[in-house]
């Protein structure tokens, strides 16, 4: 029964960028260029798009309370002293799983850029380092789920494309 169970599971990993992804940037560069949403606005139905993957098609009909979800977060911007940047967007994804309606229905887990590659982007105003930077923590994240499949979802900003 238990490993029937395990083949209904989906399996798989959901990793998501979150500016001009989650959230608009309302045109702030460099986080994005979208400003069709102003700034912070979580765009519509990305949150039920990122439950539906992570339920997979066998799942129950909503996300089990007592579950850890498999969705992870992308981000360019650098590790910083004390988690300070990190604190940042775990408060946003704390404040989306406490908002009514459509919220987040867990605590993802986020892999952050570098301050070499900010500084790189920084100096040259070039996104291929922040692109190398996500593609090396998201191909560390890959080696350590080899058995999971793996849905990238992003904007064409950044080099996430």
């Amino acid at each position: 029964r238990k490993a029937r169970l395990r083949m209904e599971q989906g399996w798989r990993k959901i990793l998501s960028d979150v500016d001009d992804t989650l959230t608009s940037s309302g045109g702030s560069y460099p986080a994005g260029i979208d400003k069709r949403y102003t700034k912070k606005v979580v765009y519509p139905g990305v949150i039920g798009l990122y439950r539906e993957l992570d339920l997979g098609i066998h799942g129950p009909e909503e996300f089990p309370s007592d579950e850890v979800g498999n969705l992870v977060f992308l981000s360019a911007r650098p590790h910083l002293y004390k988690d300070f940047s990190e604190k940042h967007n775990f408060s946003k994804f704390e404040k989306l799983r406490e908002r009514q309606g459509s919220r987040l229905h867990t605590i993802p887990s986020l892999l952050a850029g570098d301050l070499t590659s900010g500084r790189e982007f920084m100096m040259t105003n070039d996104f291929e380092p922040l692109a190398r930077k996500k593609f090396q923590n998201f191909k560390q994240f890959v080696s350590i789920y080899p058995e999971y499949r793996h849905v990238f979802i992003c904007d064409n900003g950044q080099g996430d494309v």
